[in-house]
């Protein structure tokens, strides 16, 4: 952002020079004005009625990514393994939750390359259209994510959850936060009239919603994330999610966590008939050691490849790698 919003103004204590992340750009027609929601978004979010089924599904499909992941070699994946219940604060699930489904998969996404995936130094930011019917169609019965992270280790997935045939939510889970308060945002999809919008591919239009994803450096040891949703009623960017919290360099440009950008996430054997879902105009930006923001640039074959793992999804139209919609 380019302005800071009130109430956030950078005190003489900082050892760094804070720059607001710039406003997305490359191709994007996107407005340069910014508001503080993050009171209206918390207050929709204690209304919503948690889900322990759906936390615990959330946290074995990551494990079962890395298990799965095809290039990874064994000893690899043995020590990223090992790495993430310290991201989460306690032991993954090794089994489906009782009564859950198998635990992930990708029906189809976008890996960042490992040079491109720590290719930043104070800070990483993510912009994408999230390609989200209001439902699923086809043989969803369990869960299905649309969600992408913006490379840093301890950022955050700022996503589109389905659960069968209902509409789906929009949730935050920030890897940087204590066990117990890894979820922060869970809006029901008719709190984000003002968010949806439709964005034109391949002679098709696709219902959409504007993710901005940023993680970045505030003092030689803290850091901060932010999501913010393009409010296209209002013709601005809404702030609606952010936290501050102490963290290395290192943590947030090693290991696996972070390594994912747009992907489809799954959580069935195999999927039949589903709607045209995915992800367009996906670009980043990074900040490097001294400070500076470069360009927005859109995401593509030299820095980041394609998993998929065979759930029956279809791929429609790839824009490698910044665009992609799949139906099964």
């Amino acid at each position: 952002m380019s302005d800071l919003l009130e109430g956030d103004a950078v005190t003489d204590t900082l050892t760094i020079d804070v720059q607001d992340v710039p406003f997305p750009a490359a191709g994007l027609t996107a407005p340069a004005e910014t508001a503080d929601e993050r009171e209206t978004f918390t207050g929709l979010t204690r209304e919503a009625v948690s889900d322990p089924d759906a936390e615990r599904a959330f946290l074995a499909a990551k494990a079962h990514l890395i298990r799965t992941h095809p290039t990874l070699r064994s000893a690899d994946r043995s020590a990223v393994l090992a790495e993430l219940p310290d991201a989460v604060g306690h032991a993954l699930p090794e089994v489906r939750a009782t009564g859950g489904p198998v635990p992930g998969g990708v029906g189809y996404g976008v890996f960042y390359e490992p040079a491109f995936k720590s290719g930043f130094a104070q800070g990483t930011s993510l912009y994408l259209d999230i390609a989200c019917p209001t439902q699923p169609g086809g043989n969803v019965n369990t869960w299905l994510y649309l969600t992408a992270m913006n490379r840093a280790g301890r950022g955050i997935e700022a996503f589109v959850a389905y659960f069968a045939q209902d509409q789906p939510r929009f949730k935050v889970f920030d890897w940087a936060r204590p066990e117990a308060e890894h979820w922060q945002i869970d809006l029901a999809w008719s709190s984000l009239g003002s968010y949806l919008g439709t964005v034109s591919a391949h002679g098709q239009s696709f219902q959409t919603i504007g993710v901005w994803n940023s993680t970045f450096q505030l003092t030689a040891d803290q850091w901060r994330n932010e999501a913010l949703l393009l409010n296209r009623a209002a013709n601005r960017w809404d702030l609606i999610y952010r936290y501050d919290y102490a963290a290395t360099q290192a943590e947030q440009t090693g290991g696996f966590t972070g390594s994912w950008g747009p992907i489809v996430e799954t959580f069935q054997d195999s999927y039949d008939n589903t709607n045209p879902v995915g992800a367009l105009n996906t670009m980043l930006i990074s900040r490097n050691s001294v400070g500076t923001w470069g360009s927005w640039a859109l995401l593509g074959p030299t820095q980041s490849y394609i998993r998929t793992d065979n759930k029956g999804f279809d791929l429609s139209f790839l824009d490698p790698n910044y665009a992609f919609v799949v139906t099964s």
